[in-house]
């Protein structure tokens, strides 16, 4: 490198003015970092059925059932003691009205479903309702603005009505179809269950809170002893859960990024630079997502901190071409360093990003939309802060005189400080690492062996999207869901609908075109699908149409004729009790019929053969009774399995077939850059080995030891092989410069690491350790995420420090000799000689004398200022 042809001076202005419009940006983009972030995490939500594509037929099946029926987001709340017939779950049913849409009437007046338009004053005198628990449900209601419930229901109020005039239910009969849904095995335990509006779903946390609180207020509880479960509230438990994620991880994980790059680098001008960038990069990506309109989830929690390390890892690799710039060459000055750094630096680090852009975009292949926006906006927040690292390093490396490197004559003194033993250490890692790659063929032999073992594993996989499961077993959630369990029975609710032609102008029994449906002929399909539905493996409680009505009868006489026509009437007319119930929904396109049943969350964590198979069943014995009732083809109603379980079936499906998919084409677009690059297709897919065996250990692992793939984990490989790459880039890059010079493979192997080898442990290092601070958190997706990506990150490290050196070395090597986007005026010099010539002038930086050093960087700073 000829420093004259380096304008010092001139270097110097332009640098300075690049960071001052720098510092301009950040100031400028600091308000929106802060403030629409902060609105970004705070406006959380999470809600699987949003994340399924809007075309697929699972979701318009899904959409379908939620126009029909007000029972898509249900809350189940219970305590001990909540008895049927007991005070206190009639005064909790009670407490809870003025938050619903309408109010029930009493169950004498034959309705389950909210009919009436005001209180019932009789039951509010006959035990009147704590006052201050009244006025926070009232309080509750004026903050959400709008009823956020739908109705309330529990079982007292059930078996009065199903007990009650038409239906004549015996107490014992009802409570025994029942049991398993919102009564317990011992016939007493009951629970409220609860229908959410829009309103009430976009304020969930507020209300579970308020309802909570008061309810322990009223029933003299604490509040932990009282237990909700559901969907809504599960989504409730996992906003919080996000959010305490970020205020409470956040600000440790970027001081431990800060301080570890501190010890890396050992500037604090340079460290400053990098982590304010990577703090305000944190804020913007946060404010992207709010501008886009999407709500924050639980997927994309886990993109700030992503987003700072990403731009942890190209500061240090661009902070360490200054620092060997200032190494290699004493006599140039901050300046000129830092133009030799910024030649020779920027063209690989931005092809490392563009890497890692590919990486980050394949996820937009996801099907499921928090992956696709986090896929997005990972990618513009990494090009953003790769733009302010450009802008402004340059000028805080002018501003920077560089670390001093201790000398061998110092070592052997004892004259030295913490400093100087840290560069002794490096020396000594150094010789380590040269004598273990003296056994090049060894260790690609070995890592073969293993990346074979391991692939075993990826067959294996799975993948859970469980609500519950997201959270370690004795967190409150999970043991709400066991006392649900224990002592009232299953609680993953899954639907099947019975879709019929419309009831009017279709084929009946026989094929009698043009004639009216039977109602009692179609629930006669309906008692066979809910009969076979109850024998299906794992299901608890069944409800549908079937549960709320008597046994038709099927003799000829007056009785069992004037009991058919009730029921007819009753299953025909949308406005009678039974029609209020839920179950069956009419218009010009359909006449769907509802059947819900309860899975325990304690059994698995895939439902998706069990629900196969219980619509397969149920196909069948619909099919075998309307074939011999003698209903005509089109009359025979289509099964339609749907709710949240199989909402989150499908989640389960689309995130494995796309994780598989997104991963193959990012490996798929990075390799065709390296060919490109080494112009060498067998150069290309050599490069790539040392990135494809990590994803492959990882989840191969994860794969043999049954951990399923989560919401948390599921980007990690594509996100871990655009990382990997970078280092890949920077090893190859130097590499390729010392075999152009005609160094032989194994020196040029060598050098290469010696120049960059600390630099990919530093990025290791610095993002790695900073994101296993979220790694104690107990939200499941978020910690899985921090360990995989520090093993993801840590395995790469090893193909990038053995693998890939091992590759250069042996005969294939020769396809990897191949200058990588190398300014060739900007090369860095190569690695000391082992004997350097006594005169210090001549001498590298790190063998000169103590003062002589000193006084060159001295004369450095006085030359630059």
């Amino acid at each position: 490198m000829d420093l004259e042809s380096l304008n010092d001076a001139k270097i110097s202005r332009r640098y300075r003015r690049r960071l001052l419009f720098g510092i301009f940006l950040l100031l400028a983009m600091a308000w929106p970092a802060a403030v629409d972030s902060h609105s970004a995490v705070t406006s959380l939500f999470n809600r699987p059925s949003d994340w399924i594509p809007a075309d697929l037929p699972v979701r318009v099946e899904f959409d379908d059932f939620a126009r029909r029926f007000s029972v898509t987001d249900l809350v189940m709340v219970s305590w001990d003691g909540a008895d049927l017939d007991s005070q206190q779950i009639e005064e909790a049913g009670r407490l809870l009205k003025p938050l619903c849409e309408v109010e029930t009437p009493p169950a004498s007046e034959n309705s389950m479903e909210p009919g009436a338009t005001h209180h019932d004053e009789r039951l509010e005198a006959a035990s009147p309702l704590d006052p201050l628990a009244m006025q926070m449900i009232i309080d509750l209601a004026t903050k959400v603005g709008k009823k956020p419930l739908h109705w309330v229901h529990h079982g007292t109020e059930i078996v009065s009505q199903m007990t009650a005039s038409p239906t004549k239910l015996s107490r014992s009969s009802a409570i025994k179809r029942l049991t398993g849904s919102v009564v317990g095995p011992n016939g007493k335990q009951t629970c409220l269950v609860i229908s959410l509006t829009e309103a009430g779903l976009l304020n969930r946390r507020l209300l579970f809170d308020g309802i909570r609180e008061a309810l322990s207020r009223h029933l003299h509880r604490q509040q932990s002893e009282i237990a909700m479960v559901g969907g809504p509230h599960d989504g409730a438990v996992i906003d919080e859960a996000s959010i305490q994620s970020v205020h409470r991880f956040a600000p440790p994980s970027a001081i431990v990024a800060a301080l570890l790059c501190l010890f890396c680098l050992r500037s604090f001008v340079l460290t400053a630079a990098i982590t304010i960038i990577a703090v305000i990069g944190e804020g913007m990506v946060l404010a992207a997502v709010l501008y886009s309109g999407t709500p924050m989830n639980a997927v994309l929690i886990v993109l700030p901190p992503l987003v700072f390390v990403l731009t942890v890892s190209s500061g240090i690799h661009l902070s360490n071409y200054y620092l060997d710039a200032l190494a290699e060459f004493p006599a140039a000055t901050r300046a000129q360093a830092a133009a030799i750094a910024m030649r020779a630096g920027t063209l690989p680090c931005l092809l490392a990003a563009s890497t890692t852009v590919v990486g980050l975009g394949s996820l937009m292949l996801v099907r499921l939309e928090p992956i696709r926006v986090f896929g997005c906006v990972a990618t513009l927040g990494l090009i953003l802060t790769l733009g302010l690292l450009l802008l402004i390093l340059p000028g805080t490396m002018v501003l920077y005189a560089g670390p001093r490197h201790v000398t061998d004559r110092e070592l052997l003194r004892g004259n030295f400080s913490p400093a100087d033993i840290r560069d002794s250490l490096r020396r000594r890692i150094a010789l380590l690492f040269r004598r273990v790659l003296r056994h090049p063929t060894k260790i690609i032999v070995a890592i073969g062996i293993a990346t074979m073992l391991l692939a075993t594993g990826l067959t294996r996989l799975n993948t859970s999207v469980n609500m519950p499961r997201m959270f370690d077993a004795d967190h409150p959630l999970r043991t709400q869901y066991q006392w649900f369990e224990t002592h009232l029975g299953p609680t993953i609710n899954g639907e099947m609908l019975l879709r019929f032609p419309p009831a009017k102008g279709n084929q009946g029994v026989n094929g009698n075109q043009g004639a009216e449906a039977d109602p009692i002929e179609r629930l006669s399909l309906i008692r066979e699908a809910h009969i076979a539905t109850a024998r299906a493996k794992d299901v608890g409680g069944v409800l549908s149409a079937v549960t709320f009505l008597p046994a038709v009868p099927t003799g000829k006489g007056l009785s069992a004729t004037s009991s058919r026509s009730v029921i007819r009437a009753q299953l025909a007319d949308s406005g009678s009790a039974v029609g209020k119930l839920g179950y069956i929904s009419r218009d010009e396109k359909a006449e769907v019929w509802r059947i819900s049943f309860r899975l325990p969350m304690t059994t698995q964590q895939d439902y998706g053969p069990e629900i196969e198979a219980i619509g397969i069943a149920v196909q069948q014995a619909v099919t075998t009774e309307a074939t011999k009732k003698g209903f005509a083809v089109d009359a025979i109603p289509q099964v339609v399995m749907t709710g949240g379980v199989k909402i989150a079936q499908v989640a389960q499906e689309i995130l494995l077939n796309d994780l598989f998919t997104s991963f193959l084409s990012a490996f798929a677009v990075v390799a065709v850059v390296m060919m490109l690059l080494l112009r060498s297709i067998v150069g290309g897919l050599i490069a790539m080995l040392p990135n494809l065996f990590p994803t492959v250990w990882l989840f191969g692992f994860m794969g043999l030891a049954e951990m399923p793939l989560d919401i948390g984990s599921v980007m990690t490989a594509s996100v871990a092989l655009g990382i990997a790459v970078d280092d890949t880039i920077h090893l190859l890059s130097r590499f390729g410069s010392r075999t152009a010079k005609g160094m032989g493979a194994q020196r040029a192997a060598w050098g290469a690491m010696k120049q960059c080898g600390m630099a990919m442990v530093h990025t290791t290092l610095v993002c790695g350790l900073s994101l296993m601070v979220y790694g104690m958190s107990d939200f499941v997706p978020t910690r899985q995420f921090a360990f995989l990506m520090f093993g993801l990150l840590s395995v790469a490290l090893i193909g990038d420090l053995f693998l890939l050196p091992s590759l250069m070395i042996v005969r294939v090597g020769r396809y990897l000799a191949k200058p990588v986007m190398s300014d060739a005026g900007a090369e860095l010099s190569d690695e000391p000689s082992a004997h350097p010539p006594v005169d210090a002038r001549r001498l590298p930086t790190e063998m000169m004398p103590r003062h002589q050093s000193t006084t060159s960087h001295d004369a450095n700073s006085r030359r630059s200022t």
